[in-house]
């Protein structure tokens, strides 16, 4: 790597660094600490910055650098993290540190590193009196962990209604996605009747059916066929809570089901085999079933032939040791509140692996924020 390369990367570190000692746990956010540490830094290097409030202690960020013509492209990352059970960790996680070639710390992967890379790319653009093509508008973002309230309150805020592409920054490892799943979350109910433990035949058990129900719904969904460029449409039950007392036989299960829709077709297709399969095990088991879903945000699906869509993917594609495959982020982002109100494309590529976001010992590689803050730099320019 050249020394100039080097240096700034040390001091993208740095900053990474910086941004995880301050504690940004969502809940319940108060991001406000952070989002002014950020606004104060990018203040020194010349760029001004505004705050969009969401609520008491908590704002997003929005910062713009001019560009020659008119239309920007957005660069956004998230600056609250998951909460973190200290005693999982071996590490704290808000005492962040370098070790084997990895940074540790909570919100090393997600999202903090990248946070730093893009207000790095940033401050070198005015550092060196470069004048991009349009105008690049940072947004750091608050409750992306929770329910996307901040990137909601930017994309209602007139500030960025010029833009012409988003660009996403959490971890994919520096592959360039053309959107993400969609995301539906659906609590399936299964009602009983009670009895007492010792006479397990005089009740209805609603766990026996809703144990089926899991079974049976998982491995049909793992057999749903894969969709070219896009993947696989993949379930996670979440949650599974049922009864009240061990010597009571349990007259309610519920479960939460996580889905990640590969298409806006398979949300019909979804509910209609969570409902075939959870009235046909509750009617076998004399019990009552019902499902709610809970909530839904549809797949953002971009046309990877779109110019600007086509630049990134061939300056990432130059990024030695990134295999570029089409698909979409299996998880979700605030393009969910950003890309309904101003329908432009949305490209999601950033540093580390999402494997290490929302556990213990978080960490990225250096090589991925290296790597990284070479292709935003290649492509804001």
């Amino acid at each position: 790597m050249r020394a100039s390369n080097s240096n700034l990367l040390q001091e993208t570190l740095e900053l990474a660094q910086a941004l995880i000692r301050i504690p940004s746990f969502n809940p319940p956010g108060n991001e406000n600490a952070i989002t002014t540490f950020a606004s104060d830094w990018l203040k020194r290097a010349g760029i001004p910055s505004h705050f969009v409030p969401l609520e008491e202690g908590r704002s997003s960020l929005v910062v713009r650098i001019s560009g020659r013509e008119p239309g920007s492209i957005v660069l956004c990352g998230h600056l609250d993290t998951v909460t973190a059970n200290e005693s999982s960790w071996q590490r704290p996680p808000l005492q962040p540190g370098i070790e084997d070639d990895r940074l540790w710390g909570l919100g090393a992967a997600d999202m903090k590193s990248a946070v730093a890379v893009l207000m790095q790319v940033l401050a070198q653009l005015v550092k060196e009196n470069r004048s991009p093509k349009r105008d690049i508008v940072l947004v750091l973002t608050a409750d992306e962990e929770w329910g996307y309230r901040g990137s909601a309150s930017v994309a209602g805020s007139g500030l960025i209604d010029d833009a012409k592409l988003l660009l996403i920054a959490e971890p994919t490892a520096n592959v360039v996605h053309g959107g993400q799943k969609g995301e539906l979350w659906i609590e399936a109910t299964f009602t009983g009747q009670e009895a007492h433990g010792s006479m397990p035949e005089a009740g209805v058990n609603a766990i026996l059916p809703a144990a089926r129900f899991c079974s049976r719904l998982q491995e049909g969904i793992a057999r749903w066929p894969e969709v070219g460029g896009r993947g696989r449409t993949t379930l996670n039950i979440g949650r599974f809570d049922g009864g009240r007392q061990v010597n009571i036989v349990p007259d309610h299960a519920k479960i939460r089901l996580d889905l990640r829709l590969v298409s806006s077709e398979h949300y019909e297709t979804a509910i209609q085999v969570v409902s075939d399969i959870g009235t046909a095990e509750a009617a076998d088991a004399n019990c009552g079933f019902s499902q709610e879903v809970l909530s839904y945000h549809p797949p953002v699906v971009t046309d990877m032939q779109h110019p600007m869509v086509k630049e990134l993917t061939e300056v990432a594609s130059r990024a030695p040791g990134i295999d570029q495959k089409l698909g979409l982020s299996p998880y979700s982002t605030d393009a969910v509140s950003i890309v309904p109100v101003l329908d432009i494309p949305v490209l999601i590529c950033g540093p580390g692996s999402i494997s290490q976001a929302h556990r213990p010992d978080e960490f990225i590689e250096l090589d991925q924020i290296a790597l990284s803050l070479e292709i935003f730099a290649a492509f804001v320019a």
